[in-house]
């Protein structure tokens, strides 16, 4: 029998909450399909249904209230052993953990936290380079102290303002650019009507994901686009 992961529980008690698959899959940054499997999973190893899904919105049965209450108890037991834990270690090393997209980990972090160093003196730090899934719930999963990450209005991060404060550090143009024709002239301009042929690299998943929802929300002149990835 598999063994059973704690991002299992910690699903189930979101989903208890929400009452609702959709809304816990954001919450939980995984797409739907692949947070029903977690969930199917979970239940796989309890041996029994722990949702109702003839209900909407989403129930628990008798078996999953049981284990509602059980799994907010062993989630804190878990964190605040982690909480002991690190108390042992991060008293000796007193060091600030940063999680940070591999992209900003490399272009930006280096002179930002030099410049903290000049205006605030030496501190140790630690960098973390993640994908931005990973270095969300790394925050979220109290692995590190704080997350860098970038944001934009149309594809927020879902975390709880209430836990989470932000706080803005610089801006990025996003730019387009056009190859240009035989004559000099832009490609698939689109004050024409012309028919766009963007670019993105599917290594930067929010910089993929990004420029298709601005695209999408543009003028119908963007009508026919076509993404490659490369």
């Amino acid at each position: 029998m598999r063994h059973m992961e704690t991002k299992w529980l910690e699903d189930f008690v979101s989903l208890a909450e929400t009452r609702s698959f959709s809304r816990s899959a954001q919450l939980r940054h995984v797409t739907q399909p692949a947070f029903s499997r977690r969930i199917q999973a979970l239940e796989a190893w309890a041996g029994t249904d722990l949702v109702d899904r003839s209900s909407y919105p989403t129930r628990l049965t008798p078996a999953g209230k049981t284990l509602y209450d059980q799994a907010l108890e062993m989630l804190q037991a878990l964190q605040n052993t982690r909480a002991m834990l690190r108390a042992h270690t991060s008293a000796g090393k007193d060091m600030i953990e940063f999680a940070v997209p591999h992209t900003l980990a490399f272009t930006f972090f280096p002179a930002w936290v030099s410049s903290l160093h000049d205006k605030f003196g030496p501190f140790k730090s630690r960098l973390i380079a993640l994908n931005v899934h990973d270095a969300v719930m790394r925050l979220v999963e109290g692995g590190c102290d704080l997350l860098i990450a970038y944001h934009h209005p149309s594809q927020p991060f879902q975390l709880d303002a209430d836990r989470y404060e932000m706080v803005s550090l610089g801006q990025e143009v996003l730019s387009p650019y056009s190859k240009a024709d035989a004559e000099g002239q832009r490609i698939g301009n689109p004050t024409t009507g012309g028919r766009l042929w963007p670019r993105f690299w599917a290594s930067q998943a929010f910089r993929l994901s990004l420029p298709e929802r601005l695209i999408s929300a543009s003028s119908p002149r963007f009508f026919g686009l076509h993404i490659f990835w490369q």
